[in-house]
C-alpha cells in the first residue's frame, strides 16, 4: 500500500511540473502582432525577444 501511495504522488508531482513547464513555452505558430497595443510583458517570450 505505501508504495502504491509513493508511486501516485510521484506521479502527481511530475504531472504538475510537466503543466508548469509547458504554460512557460510558447507555441510553434505563435503570432507577434504588435498591433495589438499590448504591452511588451503580455505578449509571448518568442516576441520579447526572450
Amino acid at each position: 500500500m505505501k508504495k502504491l501511495f509513493i508511486s501516485v504522488v510521484t506521479g502527481l508531482f511530475i504531472l504538475i511540473l510537466t503543466g508548469c513547464a509547458a504554460s512557460s513555452t510558447s507555441p510553434v505558430g505563435v503570432n507577434c502582432d504588435y498591433r495589438q497595443e499590448k504591452p511588451l510583458w503580455e505578449m509571448p517570450l518568442d516576441c520579447q525577444g526572450r
